[in-house]
């Protein structure tokens, strides 16, 4: 009843178990965040299941390091491919899906990402049977640059990982604010610097007046410490999504300087289904999923691997796997919103939300760390300041 479904994926029982695979950046710099991923996913395939059981179908997820890199990436999806996978979740890092999909390509194994979001990603030629459900920095980029221009900042300093990620939003957000308001950027490495000195340094000798970030949570943090810690730094602090929860703060020495830092990351401003209250809630009770990032995305992209599986077990391997994830993605009902996935396996964003972190101080000196959108952007409306309830 399964034709076209590679052996290894089926173990006989009680009904039939499709092993899903899962790229997690569960080591590296963004390790901080894996638990969230992995309480999403759990989420996700718990749903698949319950609606699954009146068909015999049950749905396990195998997760492979992809390490927030390039090659770890690359060696973890061989794994999946020697085991004989049919399609791919993963991975969050840009770098890490990049060298993923060279060898999932290769296999003809459609791959959905839940966080992942190069520029270098939007070309189907160089990543053929890549989808995501988030949208391209190429937006996000162009909308930092905006914020900052608006909060009347023109002496800015760019600080940016020299992966895909990190260079591809910094080259989006240079281009649009224009390079005669910028002080100074600096690339790193964050897969091998540990001293961030000397960045911090070029800022303060550049007279810049603020800071746009493109960095992870480790190597953010890092960067915070040093810049206003250390430094003194009295500038407003930009970031894209790397930095946007509270997981920021998580090895900081100070985590208090995080206080006023403003940080994008996508938002979809139409109403909540009952897909994203469902899974609102379930999330909520779980800390690692609460203060995680893109969970809500992971979850997204389980499910669509998982309903694509439906579809394609009942047209019995007919029709290409590629062809079947690409269907389920159009008008899927999604905890992050509406998805519909373009012909080269995009989403064009509904909006951002620009929020900013607050620290609150008890009276044994914990600090609890809070991001909370002050403000949105959307397509049709620009900038627009969050409703503040009268509560």
């Amino acid at each position: 009843p399964h034709a076209g479904i590679p052996d290894p994926l089926w173990s006989r029982g009680l009904g039939d178990v499709y092993k899903r695979q899962f790229l997690n950046d569960a080591s590296g710099p963004i390790s901080v965040y894996a638990d969230g991923f992995r309480a999403a996913y759990t989420i996700g395939v718990n749903l698949a299941n319950t609606i699954g059981y009146s068909n015999g179908v049950q749905f396990e997820i195998v997760e492979a390091d992809s390490g927030c890199d390039g090659t770890a990436g690359a060696t973890a999806a061989q794994t999946l491919v020697d085991a004989g996978v049919w399609a791919v979740v993963g991975a969050a890092c840009s770098g890490a899906s990049i060298g993923a999909n060279a060898i999932l390509a290769a296999a003809g194994i459609p791959q959905i990402s839940y966080a992942s979001t190069s520029p270098a990603l939007e070309n189907d030629t160089n990543y053929p049977g890549f989808y995501r459900v988030v949208p391209s920095d190429a937006y996000q980029g162009a909308v930092m640059a905006d914020i900052v221009a608006a909060d009347g900042y023109s002496n800015v300093a760019v600080i940016h990982m020299v992966n895909a990620y990190g260079s591809g939003l910094a080259d989006t957000f240079v281009s649009t604010i224009g390079s005669a308001n910028i002080c100074t950027q600096v690339g790193y490495d964050e897969a091998t610097t540990t001293d961030y000195s000397s960045i911090a340094q070029a800022v303060i000798d550049n007279g810049c007046d603020s800071v746009m970030m493109v960095s992870y949570a480790a190597d953010g943090g890092m960067i915070i410490d040093e810049l206003v810690g250390n430094m003194n730094f009295a500038g407003q602090i930009y970031g894209g999504d790397g930095i946007a929860e509270e997981g920021l703060g998580a090895d900081m020495a100070d985590n208090s300087t995080v206080a006023g830092i403003i940080a994008s990351k996508p938002h979809n401003p139409n109403p909540m289904g009952e897909v994203g209250y469902v899974f609102a809630a379930l999330c909520g009770a779980n800390p690692a999923c609460a203060g995680g990032i893109y969970t809500a995305e992971a979850f997204d992209a389980v499910t669509i691997a998982a309903f694509a599986a439906f579809t394609y077990l009942a047209n019995n391997g007919t029709i290409s796997s590629e062809l079947v994830v690409a269907g389920t993605g159009q008008g899927w009902n999604g905890a992050s919103g509406g998805i519909n996935f373009l012909a080269n396996g995009d989403i064009i964003p509904a909006g951002f939300c620009i929020g900013e972190f607050t620290v609150t101080t008890d009276t044994d000196g914990i600090n609890t760390l809070s991001y909370d959108c002050a403000r949105y952007w959307d397509p049709v409306n620009g900038v627009t300041a969050a409703v503040v309830s009268a509560d």
